[in-house]
């Protein structure tokens, strides 16, 4: 058994399934997880006629993480992004294939595992006595997609974005972990619920 390390660096990966589709990969260098913001739990002071304070709860706010992507084409096959951000009606896999504006909006799931031994897909179980810290998304939208030279290579920054809470008060969000004494279990296959 690997010891946990003092860190998570370097590699990931990280598994996006559109809803009613199937895990496309997406190896990454942690480095281009560009931004994650898992909202806030934010307080406000309200003053009572006493002169104390009283403690009002605010909502939760909204959560993303912001990836950093090479797309070499349009399809959804883990080479290109366009169809992600612009769902068509029917997903287009011919070559040529055609992305074009669309007002539509799916859900997906989005699974980023960091593991001292990295299994083949971000949604299969990590390997034995491997330790592992897995975050799992369930009905999030990709709401931004920026394409760039940015280093003078053709990439783009990809917003995936979320609710924290289901209608019913549910987790959209789990973040899970294990010293590798206990496999973590399977993650989920559904764009609706974690495990499902």
């Amino acid at each position: 058994m690997t010891a946990v390390p003092s860190a998570w660096d370097e590699f990931c990966l990280i598994g996006i399934t559109n809803d009613g589709g199937s895990e496309v990969q997406f190896a990454a260098l942690t480095e281009d997880i560009t931004a994650m913001d898992f909202g806030e739990k934010d307080i406000e002071g309200v003053a009572n006629l006493k002169g104390g304070r009283i403690t009002k709860f605010t909502p939760m706010t909204d959560e993303s993480v912001t990836l950093k992507v090479y797309p070499v084409d349009v399809k959804l096959d883990g080479n290109g992004v366009a169809q992600w951000f612009h769902p068509q009606s029917t997903d287009d896999t011919d070559s040529p294939a055609l992305v074009k504006n669309t007002k539509e909006r799916e859900k997906h799931r989005v699974v980023i595992l960091l593991s001292t031994n990295l299994p083949a897909s971000a949604g299969t179980l990590p390997q034995t006595g491997a330790p592992a810290y897995r975050i799992q998304i369930a009905n999030a939208y990709v709401t931004r997609y920026v394409p760039s030279f940015d280093g003078k290579i053709y990439s783009a920054e990809m917003t995936i974005k979320w609710v924290p809470f289901t209608k019913d008060g549910t987790g959209n969000k789990y973040e899970e972990s294990t010293d590798g004494t206990v496999l973590l279990p399977a993650a989920g296959t559904s764009a609706t619920a974690i495990y499902a």
